[in-house]
């Protein structure tokens, strides 16, 4: 990180300080998660002043919105290679939960997007971000309509819907973890059926199901 140092001057240099804060951020988030996310841990740990990242980022929600971009799309280029072949409607299903799960920062943020996030940064930013997010999900819509045989319009309002899933169902593996505690069978049984897995693949099916239904 000691390049980092150095001022930006050139607008290639001032792209490459700016991948640079990103990748570092990346790594803070991955380590402690959102709450816990510090712009100045993060520049301390850069070796800059907390001030050179407001030169780039005007909130902490304006970086971690940046980290989101990039990995939504990491996320969506993952999707459509995998979609380049057909898949059965189940094996869909639960590749797209798997594959927005693999990312061990996509979801935590996702979860947050509009309850927090959105809600601290500029209008100009949330224009920004929305265009962004729409077009990623309309570029693994396209796939999905030939993947899954479905027309366009039908295969968007799936993404959509199974995007919207994903942040509601994820919601509930917020609580604390139990897995390492004895529990009643009855308990468990009824928190196993409360998994985000399991919300999703359920009703994940069943909106494909629906939506096919109109084609």
């Amino acid at each position: 990180m000691s390049g980092i140092k150095r001022r930006a001057v050139t607008q290639a240099q001032k792209l490459f300080r700016r991948q640079e804060i990103l990748s570092g951020a990346r790594c803070h988030f991955e380590a402690v998660g959102y709450e816990r996310f510090s712009m100045r841990q993060l520049a301390s740990q850069l070796g800059i002043v907390k001030g050179t990242l407001y030169l780039y980022f005007p909130t902490k929600e304006a970086i971690v919105l940046a980290l989101y971009s990039r990995a939504l799309e990491d996320w969506s280029q993952v999707v459509k290679t995998t979609l380049a072949d057909a898949l059965t409607e189940d094996d869909f299903v639960q590749f797209f939960y798997d594959s927005a799960m693999a990312d061990p920062i996509l979801v935590p943020i996702l979860v947050r997007l509009e309850h927090v996030i959105e809600h601290n940064i500029s209008i100009a930013l949330l224009i920004d971000s929305k265009r962004h997010f729409k077009a990623c999900l309309n570029a693994i819509a396209d796939e999905a309509a030939l993947a899954l045989d479905l027309p366009i319009t039908q295969a968007r309002e799936l993404i959509i819907t199974l995007g919207i899933l994903l942040s509601g169902a994820t919601l509930s593996d917020q609580g604390p973890s139990l897995i390492a505690e004895s529990l009643p069978e009855d308990v468990r049984e009824f928190l196993n059926s409360l998994s985000s897995k399991k919300i999703f693949i359920t009703n994940g099916r069943r909106i494909l199901a629906g939506i096919r239904c109109q084609s």
